[in-house]
């Protein structure tokens, strides 16, 4: 028998409770209406009043509150329909044959985000103030008690995200940063993340409201302007609040998360960012390396690296989307949204010139490290076995195994399609294993350029590339892990007797493999305890790498149950 299945969809699996508190977490309460559509216009501010057309099967419903109830509908500010002149449909839609009848009238973001429940939460109310305009107020024009607690918050939260969350994934340009100038739905992603990652524990309940925040923020904005489906700092926010739904431990936001995932890529797609037109000769112009009479004109120097980083914080935010993908597909084990062919044609740049403090910095260091390096170009490389070019940054490396880990990923599904249970083809389940083997040298040899890290951000990306490189391992060993996967999980079920049958087919099968070839058995062995001594060094605590730490120690255990036994002569 053969083991090979699609995956477990670590997600959605239902954990016996062992008498834990069932009550789910709290959520904010708006759904996305897939009739609301975009406008193709907006007001001056963007934030106070909006007009978005809708279909006549659209029906107004409250809006949320930021403690996750729903108003009565009495206390519901309506959308008022009003007569339509509307005349076709910003991206992605043209559906200008069938324009809707009616628009509605969008409540005020400050409307949407107030309590109206009388919870007199000070903390709470403050914070929506602080954060229903588009950016932050002037502190001084606040007339709030607590303005100056909540920007605290404000300030130690986001402080938090860039020491601890910011080298994991480098999207936002911090010698540019402001946060006055910053966008407050990307602000308040920022701060969940920040808030998450916090060791005070009061931090968890403020990264539940700033959370319940967010959502109608991203929502609201999306449906009140279309054109903030093609705003990167809109799109980064949309990004880290998946993210943060990923590790918060709270299922109906995993649930979001995967449903809002599409609405991400669809708008990457839409700029250009992803598909087929990344990697078209435009690409090739836009990063020369040449910058005639630059150094002789400190403003036109500065407009170039300010060009330089619109691109390049582009570049980042779909590269940042892919990795999530990569997550949500090893986690869920189903394919991942973005295709392997349209991701972008160039990798995202050293760490050290994304984080040149100034333009004459940034100069001197183009002239010494490969400004935007060619994603095909390095993984050809990387499988030739060539030495990997000093100037290819961490990220960008990390990035190269998880796009080799997405191949290995592929071969894994076509041999499960090819099983007698699905579409009966056994030529494909040996077709593949020579690429596999290059695929898994090459992730080796990727590793190793990464293997004596000298920074935080080198340590964090040699983590998770290392998880991922030995867990490849694991995974791409036939049906091994699969084996292992059904045993744990219908030994602990309750209807274990109902299966034992099969369970003992499976115990029979780990006792082959690891009696059969010996050697392969120590080799995954060996793999499993690299993730564990990866992990006890540094540990990026994501949901990805947990699973991958406790998936090691499962092999660990089964290795020592089902493989052969040796005596002392």
């Amino acid at each position: 028998p053969d083991f090979r299945t699609t995956g477990l969809d670590w997600l959605s699996v239902d954990m016996p409770s062992f008498g834990l508190n069932s009550e789910p977490w709290p959520v904010a309460g708006i759904s996305n209406n897939p009739h609301i559509r975009s406008p193709t216009t907006s007001n001056q501010s963007g934030l106070d009043t909006e007009r978005i057309p809708s279909s006549q099967f659209y029906q107004p419903v409250s809006p949320p509150t930021a403690i996750g109830r729903t108003r009565a509908s009495a206390n519901s500010p309506n959308l008022h329909p009003l007569e339509s002149s509307y005349a076709g449909q910003s991206w992605p839609f043209d559906q200008t044959r069938d324009s809707p009848p009616h628009r509605y009238s969008l409540p005020p973001l400050r409307e949407i985000l107030k309590n109206p429940s009388g919870n007199q939460n000070k903390r709470l109310d403050s914070l929506i103030s602080f954060l229903s305009d588009g950016y932050l107020p002037n502190l001084s024009l606040v007339k709030d008690s607590n303005a100056s607690q909540v920007f605290g918050d404000l300030h130690r939260l986001l402080d938090l995200y860039f020491s601890r969350f910011h080298d994991i994934q480098p999207i936002i340009h911090r010698p540019t940063w402001n946060m006055f100038s910053c966008p407050t739905v990307l602000l308040t992603s920022m701060a969940c993340v920040g808030a998450l990652l916090s060791d005070d524990e009061q931090d968890i309940e403020l990264s539940w409201m700033l959370s319940e925040i967010c959502l109608p923020m991203i929502s609201w904005l999306g449906a009140a302007d279309g054109g903030n489906y093609r705003d990167i700092s809109y799109l980064n926010a949309l990004c880290l609040h998946q993210i943060y739904s990923l590790g918060s431990g709270n299922r109906q936001l995993y649930q979001n998360a995967d449903r809002s995932r599409g609405v991400l890529i669809g708008s990457l797609r839409g700029m250009g960012l992803l598909g087929s037109s990344s990697w078209g000769i435009m690409d090739d112009t836009q990063d020369s390396t040449e910058l005639p009479e630059v150094e002789h004109d400190m403003g036109l120097l500065h407009r170039h690296w300010l060009s330089w980083i619109s691109q390049e914080h582009e570049r980042r935010a779909a590269w940042a989307a892919f990795e999530y993908d990569c997550s949500l597909c090893t986690l869920t084990s189903r394919r991942g949204a973005i295709d392997l062919s349209e991701l972008p044609r160039k990798l995202p740049c050293n760490e050290s010139l994304w984080s040149a403090t100034s333009a004459q910095a940034w100069l001197a260091l183009r002239s010494h490290l490969n400004i935007t390096p060619i994603l095909s170009d390095t993984l050809k490389a990387i499988f030739s076995g060539k030495q990997i070019n000093n100037s290819l940054g961490t990220w960008a490396r990390r990035l190269c195994s998880q796009v080799i880990g997405r191949l290995l990923w592929d071969f894994k599904q076509l041999e499960v399609v090819g099983m007698p249970e699905h579409f009966g083809l056994p030529s494909l389940l040996g077709a593949h294993q020579q690429s596999k083997r290059l695929l898994l040298r090459s992730l080796n040899h990727l590793l190793d350029s990464m293997a004596s890290p000298s920074n935080t951000p080198e340590l964090i990306s040699y983590n998770i590339s290392g998880l991922l490189c030995n867990y490849s391992h694991l995974y791409a060993a036939e049906d091994i892990m699969d084996a292992v996967i059904y045993i744990v999980r219908h030994h602990i079920s309750q209807d274990c007797l109902e299966h034992r049958y099969n369970i003992d087919v499976a115990q029979m099968r780990l006792r082959s493999a690891f009696a059969n070839d010996p050697h392969k058995g120590r080799m995954l062995l060996w793999h499993a305890a690299q993730i564990v001594g990866i992990a006890n060094e540094y540990l990026v605590s994501a949901p990805c790498e947990i699973m991958r730490v406790f998936m090691a120690y499962t092999f660990i255990m089964a290795y020592s149950t089902y493989g052969p036994r040796f005596t002392s002569s």
